[in-house]
């Protein structure tokens, strides 16, 4: 029977640094008394996202997840050229061609939407996965704005104003695509606790690094001028915390 454990996923970092450090490092902090019982895997891609957790290398006792969030969505590809020219190939001047609810979500195949997890294939994968976690499991995002309930996207107009509405003039027309159905969106750990059946935290607010110094966690400014540094590394102890506040929890709805 294969063990229970933690497992650890992280996307693409970017302007927040290497995620796998922080991966690594929640081995010794958070994950600690599971020893030998956790796995971090890098997922970059929605459909992986999915075949992973169908698939698990251990029955989840706890997922954690490093991912930038965007209203309603984990963006584990965040920063990957490639899906900005995913993008370009369908964004359209104006509502009514190519960019709409469905080519945006299946251009999107970096990131896990709330809408990806009730449209098919990814909503009738719902019962094998949840049987891939144990009764009293938890998921907990790690990064900004996974709490953020009632999101509409936005496309920017000439003067750089974001722009709501489907029909109003912009730049361009993409991601207002996603309000076509199913607006505002739900928080994404809102979504994850529901599609998962398990509580899940997420933060209400953006996320900054933290670094463990002398046993407790200070901002990376602070360490920095604490350790005249110009920069934290992979050898530093590292954790996100949000902006505001503590992680929410979400219980299934």
């Amino acid at each position: 029977m294969p063990e229970r454990g933690a497992l650890v996923i992280y996307g693409r970092g970017a302007d927040l640094g290497n995620f796998k450090f922080f991966a690594d490092d929640l081995r010794t902090t958070e994950l600690a008394s599971y020893g030998e019982h956790i796995q971090i895997v890098n997922v970059e891609r929605r459909d992986a996202f999915f075949e992973l957790l169908l698939k698990p290398p251990l029955i989840i006792q706890e997922l954690h997840i490093y991912s930038h969030s965007i209203g309603g969505g984990l963006f584990l590809g965040y920063g990957d050229t490639a899906f900005d020219m995913a993008r370009k190939s369908i964004r359209d001047e104006r509502r009514g061609g190519r960019a709409n609810y469905i080519s945006v979500l299946n251009a999107e195949q970096g990131s896990v939407l709330t809408d990806d997890l009730i449209r098919a294939p990814y909503a009738q994968y719902r019962d094998a996965i949840r049987s891939k976690f144990t009764p009293n499991a938890k998921i907990k995002i790690w990064g900004c704005n996974s709490g953020w309930n009632g999101w509409l996207y936005s496309d920017k107009d000439r003067s750089g104003n974001y722009v709501y509405d489907l029909d109003a003039p912009a730049e361009s027309y993409y991601w207002r695509a996603l309000n076509e159905y199913n607006s505002p969106k739900p928080a994404v750990a809102q979504a994850f606790a529901n599609y998962f059946r398990v509580p899940t935290y997420g933060a209400g607010s953006g996320s900054s690094i933290q670094v463990k110094y002398k046993g407790r966690w200070v901002s990376s400014p602070d360490f920095l001028k604490i350790t005249r540094r110009r920069s934290v590394n992979e050898a530093d102890v590292l954790r996100l915390a949000p902006d505001r506040g503590d992680y929410n929890e979400y219980q299934p709805q």
